[in-house]
C-alpha cells in the first residue's frame, strides 16, 4: 500500500456525519410542523427532507467507503468485499459521445475483472455483467473519468447487483 493523507477522507466524512446530523434536525421540525399543520403543503416539504436525509444517508455512505479503501488499498477506488456485500468505486474513461454498447463494454473490461475477484473472495459468483453492478456519478474526476460507484450483495450462491434500475436513472438524468 502506498502511503495516502486520509486527513482528507476523513474531513468527508465528518462533513457528511455533520450534514446528517443537520439535516435529521431539520427534518424532526419539519415534522413537528406537520403535525400542527397536516395539509398537503407541509407533507410535500416533509417528502422532499426525507429525500434530503436519503440523499446525505447515500454521501456518507460513499465517505466511509472511500475512507476505508484508501486505509485498505491506498488508492481512491478499488472494491472491498465483507459480510457479504462488494462497495466501492472504479475511474473509468468513457470519451464523449460513447454509444450505450461501447459504454458497456468499457465497464465491463474495467470493473469486470476487480468484481469477479470480489465475488470469488465472498465465495459466490456474478449474477449479472459489470454494468448493473454500477451507478454513474455526476461530474468527472480530476483526470476527467467517470467515477462508477459499485454495489452487490449476497443472495445465496450469487453476487447479486445492489444498485436499482431507477436509482442508476436519477444519477444519469
Amino acid at each position: 500500500m502506498s502511503s495516502i493523507d486520509l486527513s482528507q477522507y476523513e474531513a468527508d466524512v465528518a462533513a457528511a456525519e455533520a450534514e446528517v446530523a443537520r439535516i435529521r434536525e431539520e427534518n424532526a421540525r419539519l415534522a413537528e410542523d406537520y403535525r400542527l399543520d397536516p395539509s398537503a403543503d407541509a407533507h410535500e416539504i416533509l417528502r422532499r427532507g426525507a429525500a434530503s436525509l436519503a440523499a446525505a444517508r447515500d454521501r456518507l455512505e460513499a465517505a466511509r467507503v472511500a475512507l476505508k479503501l484508501a486505509e485498505t488499498t491506498g488508492s481512491a477506488h478499488g472494491l472491498l468485499s465483507k459480510d457479504g456485500r462488494v462497495t466501492g468505486s472504479v475511474a473509468v474513461a468513457v470519451p464523449p459521445g460513447t454509444s450505450s454498447g461501447a459504454r458497456a463494454r468499457i465497464v465491463e473490461e474495467t470493473v469486470g475483472a476487480e468484481l469477479t475477484r470480489a465475488a470469488r473472495e465472498l465465495g459466490v459468483v456474478l449474477a449479472a455483467p459489470a454494468e448493473r453492478y454500477t451507478r454513474e456519478r455526476p461530474g468527472r474526476d480530476a483526470e476527467g473519468r467517470t467515477i462508477l460507484d459499485v454495489s452487490g450483495h449476497v443472495e445465496g450462491d450469487v453476487l447479486m447487483p445492489a444498485v436499482t434500475r431507477s436509482a442508476k436513472n436519477a444519477r444519469r438524468g
